[in-house]
């Protein structure tokens, strides 16, 4: 019962949501940058109103029309447990694209 009034109070005044995925950053192990630890991926969310500021940095397009109001946006990130870096995947594939031609 307490998951349930959990879900409910975090879904409270929540108009639409949309969960984003990565699958190219998904395969493999990846690292840390700043301590060579193993990362873990984690989901990220964030509830941003299609009319205020912060809005510019997210996509609310739909399939076919433009979400309006309070949306939570949910995606993944990776996470250091050890220094607490937390990145996007975008990110980490790009570091990982660096080191690769570094070594080449």
């Amino acid at each position: 019962m307490k998951k349930v009034k959990q879900w409910i109070r975090d879904w409270t005044g929540i108009q639409h949501w949309k969960r984003e995925y990565s699958i190219s950053g998904r395969i493999g192990k990846h690292y840390c940058p700043n301590c060579q630890s193993l990362l873990i991926l984690k989901k990220k969310s964030q509830v941003v109103n299609s009319e205020s500021e912060e809005a510019r940095k997210f996509d609310f397009s739909t399939l076919d029309s433009y979400m309006i109001g309070n949306v939570k946006f949910i995606w993944d990130i990776y996470y250091c447990e050890k220094c607490n870096l937390e990145t996007s995947i975008k990110d980490i594939r790009i570091y990982e694209r660096k080191q690769k031609n570094r070594n080449k």
